[in-house]
């Protein structure tokens, strides 16, 4: 099956959507080289890879290696992807992320990635990660005014609220269009809403737009037979 884990994977859920969990255990189930266990660590039935949401990963992922066994490997399962959440889940150590609109072939694989100790996310998401690192962050202050732009908010309102100088509001105004390469503050709030650098209404409501390609590996091996 793999070169890290003798035995099948053992598979934990715990998602914040129910049905979702609901869902996802269903699918596995009956897949070969794959157990369903308790999310809770349990001695030698704690498991390998732990499927969860954005909050409860990024906790799960910092106490990992209290609290999962050497090859616990957290995945990350969501309905939308906003580039900071994305940042702060990577840099606490997720291992793998699906969005909701996943087939059950491309969750089985990011399991077994995840099992074999690589890492593993489907194409959209590789895409933002693509986009968001060849160009330079916002500041968290830009972050900020960004968001207030996307609101509809003038330089006057933003500076009102963020309690800063007009002429402050506009430098950052700037240097936020040179980042995202916007010609327009619409542009550029049409630019964050679709890398989910802001939180859109009703999102995660939504579809997700699937890209051509089903999956992008990180490191491309074929899922097990």
């Amino acid at each position: 099956m793999n070169d890290v884990i003798s035995g099948p994977v053992r598979v934990g859920v715990q998602h914040c959507e129910p049905l979702l969990s609901i869902g996802i255990q269903a699918a596995l189930r009956e897949v070969k080289d794959i157990r369903l266990v308790s999310p809770a660590p349990a001695g030698d039935d704690a498991p390998h890879v732990l499927i969860t949401d954005w909050s409860a990963g990024v906790q799960q992922a910092s106490l990992n290696a209290k609290i999962l066994p050497a090859q616990g490997r957290v995945l990350v399962i969501s309905s939308q992807v906003r580039e900071q959440p994305l940042r702060t889940a990577l840099r606490q150590g997720i291992h793998g992320l699906l969005l909701s609109a996943c087939s059950t072939r491309e969750l089985v694989c990011a399991i077994f990635a995840l099992a074999e100790g690589r890492s593993y996310v489907c194409a959209d998401v590789a895409q933002r990660m693509a986009i968001s690192y060849s160009r330079e962050p916002l500041t968290a202050r830009e972050e900020e005014v960004l968001g207030l732009i996307w609101r509809g908010q003038c330089n006057k309102s933003i500076a009102h609220g963020l309690g800063i100088a007009p002429g402050t509001v506009k430098s950052h105004v700037k240097s936020i269009l040179g980042k995202l390469a916007a010609s327009s503050r619409t542009e550029a709030a049409s630019i964050a809403a679709e890398l989910g650098m802001v939180e859109v209404a009703g999102w995660e409501r939504q579809p997700a737009r699937r890209s051509p390609s089903s999956a992008r590996w990180l490191v491309a091996a074929p899922p097990p037979a």
